[in-house]
């Protein structure tokens, strides 16, 4: 925390690429940018590793501490801020979910949320689409 006792916050918003590896690296380099360095407490979008379509979801799918979360954890560590690794598929016991974890400071994982309720949205003549499918 700064000393005038306020919190900084970066939310990061980023064009997501067609493999898990392509995003780790556009993170990496973003965390590297002056508004990260002077936050407290970084955000990152819904599903930040994955394409946001329903069948992408099982195949991006990680268990909790597997890469992505790995380098979330990581990335806290390193830079010293909280991070809200926003959501990323995991796989549990068969079935996948859309995942939030909070890591503090240190690294360590200090909360996780998993999505229950789904975007669904079935427009006759319109847009279709279903998280419930997976």
């Amino acid at each position: 925390m700064h000393s005038n006792n306020t919190i900084k916050f970066t939310i990061l918003q980023t064009p997501v690429h067609d493999t898990k590896q392509a995003n780790i690296e556009q993170l990496r380099r973003l965390m590297d940018c002056e508004a990260v360095k002077k936050a407290d407490f970084v955000t990152l979008p819904e599903m930040w590793n994955c394409p946001y379509y329903s069948k992408a979801f099982p195949v991006f799918a990680e268990p909790e501490g597997g890469t992505s979360w790995q380098f979330c954890s990581d990335l806290a560590r390193e830079y010293g801020v909280y991070l809200a690794a926003g959501s990323m598929p995991e796989i549990d016991g068969g079935h996948v979910y859309n995942t939030a974890y909070v890591f503090d400071r240190a690294g360590r994982q200090i909360a996780k949320h998993r999505k229950v309720h789904l975007f669904d949205i079935d427009v006759k003549g319109g847009q279709r689409f279903k998280e419930s499918d997976t």
